[in-house]
């Protein structure tokens, strides 16, 4: 028996925005990560999944798929469960309580026109609590230009400010600037927070 976060994902206006499902598909492979068990793969016209160990243990993850599907911009709902079968790589072979939390998480924010993250945890008062934090982080994140959301991600990746000049062809001091214009250092914190979940639902759990 193994914790599991699935993300499912719809991009928003995806015909009217001209969706490039192949090209869509190639870039979210790029997304690599340790704690990524089911990489992201695109099924059913518009929608995106992905499966990760843990609950919330790694909530970047939404940001990094964000970023691999700009310009598109996503919906996205995430459930959490157990998993008691072999995963193999396709998850939308899958099925069980998260799949269908994240499901039900997506569909509470179907008429949303604005990129949006709902999650569902079977416990009405967490969820509420890292909604709220979810909202701030998608709130400040749609505002990003395209030169911070480089910035950031390549930022993170290389792990300094000149590493990442270098990559980007421009001055440390730019990145930097853009990094803190993106509020960077508080949305990272505020990850580091929804990392947590599962502690806390565990601590409620027993509290209750």
């Amino acid at each position: 028996m193994e914790k599991i976060t699935v993300l499912t994902a719809d991009v928003i206006g995806s015909r009217k925005a001209g969706l490039d499902l192949a090209a869509l598909a190639s870039s979210i492979k790029q997304i690599e990560h340790p704690a990524l068990l089911v990489p992201f793969s695109v099924s059913r016209g518009d929608e995106v999944q992905g499966i990760i160990s843990g609950w919330l243990s790694t909530p970047q993850l939404v940001r990094m798929l964000r970023w691999r599907c700009r310009p598109h911009q996503l919906r996205i709902g995430i459930g959490i469960g157990y998993n008691h079968d072999e995963l193999g790589d396709d998850p939308w072979k899958l099925s069980g309580p998260a799949f269908f939390l994240a499901r039900r998480a997506l569909e509470g924010i179907a008429d949303s026109k604005d990129p949006a993250t709902r999650v569902a945890t079977g416990n009405d008062d967490l969820d509420a609590l890292i909604d709220s934090i979810w909202l701030l982080l998608d709130t400040l994140m749609a505002r990003w230009t395209p030169g911070q959301w480089e910035a950031v991600m390549t930022y993170e990746e290389t792990g300094t400010y000149a590493a990442a000049a270098k990559v980007l062809g421009v001055a440390a001091q730019n990145v930097q600037k853009r990094c803190k214009a993106a509020h960077w250092q508080q949305i990272r914190q505020a990850e580091q927070g929804l990392s947590q979940a599962e502690a806390l639902s565990i601590t409620l759990n027993r509290v209750n």
